[in-house]
C-alpha cells in the first residue's frame, strides 16, 4: 500500500446527478485538487454559512419575543387597571 501525507478518512459512497458530477469533477480540475477535498471544502463553506444563518434567525426571533412580551405586559397592566 502507497504511504500519503494525508490522515486516515472513512469512505462514503453518495449518488449525484450528473450535473453535480460534471460540476464536481470541472471544479476538481480547475482548483487543482481531488473530487473529496473539493466537497470537503464546499460542505465546510455551507456549514459555516448555516451557522452563521441560524445565529442571525436565534437572535432575531429572540429580540422579537422580548418585544412582543413587553408589549403584551403593557396589555395586561392596562387591563388591570379597568378591571380594578
Amino acid at each position: 500500500m502507497p504511504k500519503t501525507n494525508s490522515t486516515p478518512k472513512n469512505v462514503r459512497s453518495f449518488r449525484l446527478s450528473r450535473e453535480a458530477v460534471r460540476q464536481l469533477m470541472s471544479m476538481s480540475h480547475w482548483m487543482g485538487r481531488s473530487e473529496s477535498d473539493v466537497l470537503e471544502v464546499a460542505l465546510d463553506r455551507m456549514y459555516r454559512e448555516e451557522i452563521r444563518f441560524n445565529r442571525a434567525l436565534r437572535e432575531a426571533s429572540t429580540t422579537e419575543y422580548e418585544a412582543n412580551s413587553d408589549h403584551n405586559e403593557e396589555e395586561r397592566d392596562e387591563n388591570f387597571g379597568r378591571i380594578a
